[in-house]
């Protein structure tokens, strides 16, 4: 959207907003920043999803926890480069 002729027409209101919005948008480090936020909760969310219940699972929380732990772990050494501790 930010790259078509409407864009134009959504500038008017503010411009300097507009032109912030395009940046991020066409920003290459920005997308990988959000992908990396989105691999780190991956494993938070499915655990929360499965939690988000009326029934009786709490040791499927335990068994889960120790996996979800694991796997952000997992991405933030291999966002930051860093091998297992």
């Amino acid at each position: 959207m930010v790259i078509s002729e409407e864009w134009m027409s959504y500038r008017e209101d503010d411009v300097g907003k507009a032109q912030t919005v395009r940046d991020y948008v066409l920003n290459d480090l920005w997308w990988d920043k959000v992908a990396y936020i989105l691999r780190f909760i991956g494993p938070i969310y499915e655990m929360l999803r499965v939690a988000d219940t009326d029934a009786l699972i709490l040791h499927k929380v335990y068994e889960m926890w120790d996996s979800m732990v694991e796997n952000v772990k997992k991405e933030i050494y291999r966002h930051e480069g860093k091998g297992r501790l």
